[in-house]
């Protein structure tokens, strides 16, 4: 009875939102601990993320427990799952940056980083809009704003990604060294993806509900 209870006034546009601040958080942990780098200062700084991340965790699995006993929910099952896992790589995926940064014992931060750091936290900030205005998806004008803006920084965000590998092997970096970056790369690269997999999600969302 008591679950019954609060299932009705779970509010799943208002845990949504929650997950989508914890991104900006996270994006906003992750850019000050790369613009003021201490490899010394690294896994502490980790530590911190996972809290972080484990938050999100917790949201999620929170919100699965609702919406499997929930017995009419504002949009389709099948979307609050893939649009609740979509926020939840993202935050996964940020994390994993630092922790290969750390793994790998990146002593300094390359221009390159910043600059796909610049593109997630700008994704992150555009993911958050386009979450706030989910509840709204009848009306989707800003929606649609906030998602074209992801699949931009998206698009750059690969751009990015093939001139930071190409730059790797025109300054002859050391093979291990390349390897680790490539590496790391991929993560930023991976991140930027994630941003539009949720965009595409809430798309999905607004074509269903049109």
């Amino acid at each position: 009875m008591s679950k019954k209870v609060k299932t009705k006034g779970y509010n799943y546009y208002k845990e949504f939102i929650a997950v989508s601040n914890l991104i900006v958080k996270a994006s906003h942990m992750l850019n000050e601990t790369l613009q003021d780098y201490d490899l010394k200062s690294l896994e502490k700084k980790l530590v911190k993320l996972h809290e972080v991340e484990r938050t999100a965790d917790n949201l999620k699995y929170e919100m699965m427990e609702f919406m499997y006993s929930d017995f009419l929910p504002p949009i389709e099952r099948e979307d609050i799952i893939n649009l609740a896992c979509a926020l939840d790589t993202i935050i996964d995926l940020i994390e994993d940056i630092l922790k290969y940064i750390d793994m790998f014992q990146i002593e300094k931060i390359t221009p390159e980083m910043i600059k796909f750091m610049d593109l997630i936290e700008r994704s992150a900030t555009c993911l958050h809009e386009a979450v706030k205005e989910l509840k709204s998806f009848k009306k989707p004008k800003a929606l649609n704003e906030a998602i074209i803006a992801i699949n931009r920084l998206e698009n750059e965000g690969d751009d990015l990604y093939v001139q930071s590998v190409k730059q790797l092997f025109v300054d002859k970096r050391d093979h291990i060294e390349t390897i680790a970056l490539i590496r790391i790369y991929d993560y930023f690269e991976e991140s930027c993806d994630s941003f539009e997999d949720a965009a595409d999600i809430i798309s999905s969302i607004i074509l269903k509900n049109s």
